[in-house]
């Protein structure tokens, strides 16, 4: 058993459910600080998050979590 192979695995499959599970923190997270914002809203609020980027990181965490699953059923098989 590849002790690096099945870690991968694991970090992917968990990666991989971040990223379908919450995908609007993960493009918060990434985009802190850079997003253009009119500072007219009250303290606590922002600007929703296109579905558009929502879409893309949960297809990213699908993907992700596909590899983590390949790599830890190589491992296990």
């Amino acid at each position: 058993m590849d002790l690096r192979t099945l870690l991968a695995g694991v970090l992917g499959v968990g990666l991989g459910l971040v990223l379908v599970a919450y995908p609007e923190a993960v493009v918060r997270a990434q985009t802190a600080g850079r997003r253009p914002h009119d500072g007219r809203g009250e303290y606590g609020t922002a600007s929703p998050v296109s579905e558009r980027w929502r879409r893309l990181v949960q297809l990213l965490g699908v993907i992700s979590l596909a590899f983590g699953l390949y790599f830890a059923a190589s491992v296990l098989a």
